[in-house]
């Protein structure tokens, strides 16, 4: 699953990429690539009890691509490039600060996604028509031709696809036709230290309204303060981001968005060699999570111990208390996988 980070020049697009995963910017036309860890404290309390000799935190693959132009043009080369991304993440910049100059006249970020918005719907538009107009096309229903017309229809609103709920048939369908904007979306919006203190900046009414009509989350950060908290220990985080209000910094905000934007949920499974979290969809069933661990375990899955990490704390974080009091469940292979089970396989092969 990948994400590609996109935005017009100087907004900031290459600070986010490697402030979330610590890669560099790639050469002209390339689109380096890299992995950036979920943080989670879940991880952080279950490794303190089980003491393991490895860690494993989840984690999303961004992809860095070159600046658009300044009015956020999406070049044709570009939009087929971006449909190999499972989401998108337009960065717009708020901040005015001299020493980032700006490429061209100064946008409001609401402005900035506007227009990227226009480009991207634009481009699924010129698709659909031209899918459309080829009436003779043998390999196409005539339910995705009703499709394809619903998706004009949506188009020419200057909507989004994926602004409106699909059924999981018809989800599949649009898959196969790799639009644009039937991808998720985040915005993420660049800002200075006064503008992240006071939540505000020009355009911010306009920018939460337009995310809220077409249905992305909104993140808010400040690429300079990021840098900053980089090089901090845990507790000068904690204190600095409490000056500004926060809980947890931007670029964590942004990581477990963009996670769950990508309908992924984390598992755990836990023990003295290692606790790890395992990335699945949410709602895999517990046989298809085992074998994201092992395929031998998928093929020989017999049961599944699970509790709830919250209900496993609760109990002091003990499996063996969980046991003797009978919380540790025995599901089937087709129990759902909720986000935060801890998961024992019990298979034979």
């Amino acid at each position: 699953m990948k994400i590609g980070i996109i935005g017009p020049a100087m907004a900031g697009k290459t600070t986010l990429f490697s402030l979330l995963t610590g890669g560099t910017a790639g050469g002209k036309g390339t689109v380096p690539q890299a992995s950036a860890r979920v943080p989670d404290q879940r991880i952080d309390l279950l490794s303190e009890i089980f003491k393991p000799r490895k860690i494993t935190f989840a984690t999303v693959e961004f992809a860095d691509f070159p600046a658009l132009g300044s009015g956020c043009e999406i070049a044709g080369e570009t939009a087929n490039r971006l449909k190999a991304c499972d989401a998108l993440t337009i960065v717009v910049r708020a901040h005015g600060d001299p020493t980032v100059p700006w490429p061209d006249e100064p946008l409001t970020p609401d402005t900035s996604f506007t227009n990227f918005l226009n480009e991207m719907v634009l481009s699924d538009l010129c698709q659909v028509e031209a899918l459309l107009a080829r009436n003779k096309d043998k390999r196409r229903s005539q339910e995705e031709t009703h499709l394809l017309e619903a998706c004009q229809s949506l188009l020419e609103e200057t909507k989004p696809i994926s602004s409106l709920g699909w059924l999981p048939e018809q989800e599949q369908i649009l898959h196969n036709y790799a639009l644009l904007s039937s991808r998720p979306v985040l915005v993420a919006v660049n800002l200075d230290e006064e503008q992240l203190l006071n939540k505000d900046f020009e355009g911010r009414s306009a920018l939460v309204d337009a995310c809220a009509a077409a249905g992305y989350p909104l993140i808010e950060f400040s690429g300079r303060l990021e840098t900053e908290i980089c090089r901090m220990d845990k507790k000068e985080q904690s204190a600095f981001l409490a000056e500004y209000g926060l809980e947890e910094s931007g670029i964590t905000r942004l990581v477990t968005a963009a996670y769950k934007l990508l309908g992924l949920c984390s598992f755990f499974t836990v023990g003295e060699d290692e606790v790890r979290a395992w990335t699945v969809q949410a709602g895999i069933t517990a046989k298809k999570a085992a074998g994201k661990i092992h395929s031998d375990l998928e093929r020989g899955f017999i049961r599944a111990e699970v509790i709830a990490y919250d209900e496993f704390m609760a109990l002091g974080g003990s499996l063996k208390t969980a046991r003797d009091q009978g919380k540790l469940r025995i599901e089937g292979k087709d129990y759902p996988v909720r986000d935060g089970d801890i998961l024992n396989i019990r298979f034979n092969v």
